[in-house]
């Protein structure tokens, strides 16, 4: 349930990028199917989405939408596809809201105020995260070249 202090913590994500995700193969979700889960059939999935100042959301037996009115995705392409456009597209989170009684979460990602995409988790959490030296190295060298 989206109380107070859970609304506070994804409130100082709200307007931040992503800069980068780790999206895992398998879900917390698969044990739960009625058949095994293949990459073709996959629809859940878990990920970590790393936003920008170290901040990490993250989303376990989620389902992504490519817009607000879509079907989900189905397949593990589609999904890294999709999802993948979180950092390359540098899309940030717009708003969210509570998706069910259960404490499962709806997040809204775009730019300005239009939503590319749609992600809603049965479960998630807010966790810190480091940047590599390497990825320093590659935001600086990005800066002198611009």
């Amino acid at each position: 349930m989206l109380d107070d202090d859970r609304r506070a913590e994804l409130d100082e994500l709200v307007g931040l990028h992503v800069a980068g995700l780790e999206l895992w193969e398998t879900s917390l979700g698969d044990e739960d199917a009625d058949e095994p889960v293949t990459p073709e059939n996959r629809a859940f999935f878990d990920v970590d989405l790393l936003f920008e100042g170290g901040m990490a959301l993250e989303l376990y037996v989620a389902t992504v939408f490519p817009g607000p009115e879509s079907d989900p995705v189905v397949g593990l392409d589609g999904i890294y596809e999709i999802v993948g456009k979180l950092s390359d597209d540098e899309l940030e989170l717009l708003d969210f809201d509570q998706a069910d009684e259960d404490g499962g979460l709806a997040l809204a990602f775009g730019k300005g105020d239009k939503t590319h995409q749609v992600i809603v988790a049965n479960a998630w959490m807010i966790s810190e995260w480091e940047e590599s030296d390497e990825d320093s190295d590659e935001e600086d060298e990005a800066e002198a070249e611009s």
